[in-house]
């Protein structure tokens, strides 16, 4: 199981097929090949051996496959960067992992220089743009990828001394919880994951899959393999906006997408939406972070061609552990099916989940517990981290970190993050609980729910909530409407009214952040 292998399959079935789709650029699978050949060759001249690794900053580009497929044939390791980290951030990533070469869009040129300064271990920097980037003649000692390619004469793409579980990606967590950790993962955990998605999304080649999430992000690139092992055609939007993926539905026709929910709140709530022919999604997956109930039923009924796919998983999984499948996306059903819009699903083939306690026994049914599974999809472990990679995988077992519980037909349920979990008067409050109930009120754009200390009861729940545009809602007419769904003990002591919740590259909310500002305010006020 290696990725070249995956690519080459392709083109060997189908060599004409249309395989990428950036704006003017059009490139069959044989033509990928090629590209990707040359980029392999150009990355041998520049000195580039096995098991080095090799950073991408870059925005939503074509490219960005060329670059996994090319890096891994030579048996290098990709280090995708999250463009939203801070210049201090991926700083610390590029030191970390030992890069020496670095990727970038024009975007990120302007700190080029200062990541240059703290990351002494950079010799190259290349420019993916086209050929004609203005930018080219303004930074002299940056190479322009497409120039390298030009160099370049082969055209078969060949890989060389790669095993499977060989390390192909280091993928940095996106710090919500702390320090950033490079995740190893190997060949086989990434084919693993693209056969499992394959497998249950039934990709085909007449697919059309649009990049709209960041595709450094696992939560897209758990279909870019797939597709790609399916035949299909990959298309991007260089950056997230509304508008911007509507548009490109409508004209790529487009068949399925990857959406987090803050994405699909977003999508659903624009200006544009009505504007375009969004007929053509016949799958949309959605994943990363819980989806509301309330904007899982609006999805259906705005989408209502479209099948959904609720995906549960970490990076540290390749990403997918479980799947909530279209036949249990029921809207207007029993009061089970309804409840079961909010499951995670169960788990895809070849993974095995179970909930435990903090001794790692397995708990009974319907008890909350930690999740912990294993299958081959697993990490290897954390880049440079043996104490932290001894305590996440324990006699085989991946222990999550996230709590939730198994109910007697199999779904599973994710309550809240094990460090999110808000103990108040010795109850355990979970914030995903609590959300959705927020979410329920018609005002409520998206919220977050976190736990402050508190002298008497150690932590007291707080919220932090983006109104809808154009509707009003005070703090009181909220914590009303949620008291007849949850325990007075749950409800808020207070509603923080935000303009937007900070998001990770990849749209997580979060919380750490707005926690921290939160108690920074307090102490200054």
């Amino acid at each position: 199981m290696i990725l070249t292998k995956s690519l080459l399959s392709t083109v060997r079935n189908c060599p004409e097929k249309l395989a990428v789709v950036d704006g003017h650029h059009r490139y069959s699978y044989k033509e990928l090949e090629g590209r990707t050949a040359k980029l392999k060759e150009s990355l041998k001249k520049l000195g580039v051996k096995k098991g080095e690794r090799i950073a991408l900053l870059l925005l939503n580009d074509f490219r960005y496959l060329e670059l996994i497929y090319g890096i891994t044939a030579m048996g290098g390791i990709v280090v995708p960067l999250n463009t939203r980290f801070s210049l201090e951030e991926n700083a610390y990533v590029l030191n970390d992992a030992g890069v020496e070469i670095l990727y970038v869009n024009k975007e990120f040129l302007p700190i080029v220089d200062e990541l240059k300064k703290r990351v002494s271990g950079i010799k190259h920097v290349i420019l993916s743009e086209n050929r004609d980037a203005p930018e080219l003649n303004e930074y002299s000692d940056i190479h322009s990828y497409e120039a390298l390619l030009d160099e370049e004469s082969v055209e078969e793409l060949v890989y060389e001394d790669v095993q499977e579980e060989d390390v192909a990606g280091l993928f940095y967590t996106g710090g919500t919880t702390g320090r950033s950790k490079g995740v190893m993962l190997t060949h086989k955990n990434l084919l693993t994951n693209a056969l499992h998605v394959a497998l249950n999304f039934e990709y085909m080649e007449s697919d059309i899959y649009l990049h709209a999430a960041p595709m450094f992000h696992l939560a897209d690139q758990a279909s870019t393999f797939a597709v790609t092992l399916a035949g299909g055609a990959h298309t991007v939007v260089r950056q997230f906006t509304p508008k911007d993926v509507l548009h490109v539905i409508e004209k790529e026709q487009v068949t399925a997408v990857m959406l987090v929910p803050t994405m699909v709140n977003m999508l659903l709530h624009s200006a544009d939406f009505e504007k375009y022919d969004t007929t053509s999604l016949r799958l949309m997956l959605y994943g990363a972070s819980p989806m509301a109930t309330g904007l899982l039923k609006k999805t259906m009924t705005m989408l209502p061609d479209a099948q959904l796919f609720q995906a549960y998983g970490m990076t540290e999984a390749s990403p997918v552990l479980t799947l909530l499948k279209p036949k249990d996306h029921i809207i207007n059903g029993t009061k089970e099916e309804e409840k079961r819009l909010a499951s995670c699903g169960k788990p895809v083939q070849f993974i095995e989940m179970k909930v435990v306690d903090e001794e790692g026994n397995e708990v009974p049914i319907g008890q909350v517990g930690e999740f912990i599974a294993r299958g081959p999809n697993v990490m290897k472990g954390y880049w440079n981290l043996p104490e932290e990679t001894s305590q996440a995988l324990r006699n085989g077992w991946f222990f999550t970190g996230d709590m939730g519980y198994k109910e007697e037909k199999g779904f599973f349920y994710v309550v809240d993050r094990a460090k999110d979990m808000i103990i108040t008067g010795g109850e355990n409050v979970y914030s995903v609980e609590v959300e959705q109930a927020l979410s329920s009120h018609p005002a409520v754009l998206e919220c977050a729910v976190f736990g402050v200390p508190h002298e008497q009861w150690g932590e007291v729940v707080r919220a932090a909530v983006v109104l809808k545009q154009d509707t009003a809602a005070s703090e009181e007419e909220i914590l009303t409407s949620i008291r007849p769904i949850v325990s007075n003990y749950k409800v808020p002591k207070s509603i923080e009214f935000l303009s937007e919740l900070p998001k990770s590259g990849a749209g997580k909310i979060l919380k750490r952040v707005i926690r921290e500002e939160y108690l920074n305010q307090k102490t200054t006020t």
